[in-house]
């Protein structure tokens, strides 16, 4: 099986160099390489072949590999997700092996996990989720499909986190709020109630501040 990190960047190189890890631990993958549209590119990065989507299709046998999504923006995750799900390409799991989930956890496809997280008991991680290092998920919390949790976010026990949404680094959330789908809540945040769909939250305690109406976390200047 090979295995292809689907955008050659930042979160590119941390989830080559995980799988790099898993494959030394696991032998799960025969070879790693990266798929990206982006002709400035070249034909290799970061010591691995590039391909384009296209080129990937045309060369190598869907039965034989595995892609996961390697972009940072909830909303870019799921285009890429929809796209490779419509040619039924096969979405792997990257999880470091550093990382602790437990055995009654469920994890959707293309769940990237990357070092010292933990996932504990019943907690649900819907497709596609990022949850970066040192990430906490209590029990029975739900995280949906495409979202990112930044670095050393700790997230409280039977939180409900909806699909596409992002919360940034040291965020900290009590037990049992909801945060909604397409939500940002902004670095450093601790959060005591729930953050309604499509709202950007920030500050301690975390208050709404506005629509977050372009769906994009990382913005151009």
């Amino acid at each position: 099986m090979k295995l292809f990190v689907y955008c050659a960047g930042g979160l590119g190189k941390e989830v080559f160099d995980i799988a790099k890890r898993v494959i030394q631990a696991e032998a799960t993958w025969e070879c790693l390489n990266f798929i990206d549209d982006n002709p400035a590119l070249g034909k290799s990065f970061y010591g691995a072949n590039v391909f384009t989507f296209n080129e990937f299709l045309e060369k190598f046998d869907l039965n034989e590999v595995e892609v996961v999504i390697a972009n940072g923006e909830p909303a870019i995750r799921k285009i890429i997700y929809d796209k490779v799900k419509a040619r039924g390409v096969k979405l792997g799991k990257v999880i470091d092996p550093s990382a602790i989930i437990a055995d009654t956890a469920k994890l959707g496809e293309g769940v990237i996990i990357t070092s010292y997280c933990s996932v504990v008991s019943d907690a649900e991680l819907g497709a596609n989720v990022v949850l970066n290092c040192k990430a906490i998920i209590g029990h029975d919390i739900k995280v949906g499909a495409h979202t990112v949790i930044s670095s050393m976010v700790n997230v409280g026990g039977a939180c409900v986190i909806g699909e596409s949404s992002y919360v940034g680094m040291g965020t900290q959330i009590k037990e049992g709020i909801t945060i909604g789908s397409e939500a940002i809540v902004g670095m450093g945040s601790v959060v005591y109630n729930d953050v309604p769909d499509e709202m950007i939250a920030i500050g301690n305690p975390a208050r709404p501040l506005r629509k977050n109406v372009d769906k994009r976390v990382f913005k151009k200047n």
